[in-house]
């Protein structure tokens, strides 16, 4: 009793890279910055996942957080026709 096995041909699969936007509106989830073991270092968060160091202050941590809230949460532009 003989077996052969079948081979597929070997197709070739193109996926583009892609590194979505923290301000994405479609993306779900919840980025926030939050401070690091190593003093002057802030950390990006997104869905309890490091994803950035950024290099900041204690006093900065707050309004980044602010500012990332405002940016992600923002009325979208609207299309003016001339």
């Amino acid at each position: 009793m003989e077996t052969t096995l079948r081979i597929r041909p070997r197709r070739n699969f193109c996926v583009a890279p892609s590194r979505p936007s923290l301000l994405d509106p479609r993306l779900r989830g919840d980025p926030w910055v939050a401070r690091c073991t190593h003093p002057d270092l802030l950390v990006i968060y997104y869905n309890n996942q490091p994803v950035h160091l950024v290099p900041g202050t204690l006093l900065e941590l707050a309004s980044l957080n602010s500012l990332l809230f405002q940016m992600r949460n923002r009325y979208p532009r609207q299309i003016v026709y001339s």
